[in-house]
């Protein structure tokens, strides 16, 4: 199991989503996917960080996993349209 740490970063102009809309977003994307096992998310008026430990082979496969749940969520989440990950 890799440790993957990210940032979410909103627009400026964007509204502070709801309190838990982006971990249930990310959560709700990691059930689609084989890897992911564990989100932890904090918010900020400027985004949000957190980790996720995904199962696989190794630290590349986990990061590329973790980057295609984040672009996943902030595309299926009308409360993060604009948002940017860096993994």
């Amino acid at each position: 199991m890799h440790v993957v740490h990210f940032t979410m970063t909103r627009p400026r102009d964007a509204p502070v989503p709801a309190e838990g809309a982006v971990t249930g977003a990310l959560r709700a994307v990691a059930r689609l996917h084989q890897g992911p096992e564990h989100i932890r998310v904090h918010g900020s008026r400027a985004g949000a960080r957190g980790v996720m430990f995904v199962i696989a082979p190794n630290p590349e496969t986990a990061r590329a996993m973790c980057l295609i749940v984040c672009i996943q969520a902030i595309a299926r989440t009308p409360e993060l349209t604009g948002w940017f990950v860096h993994v």
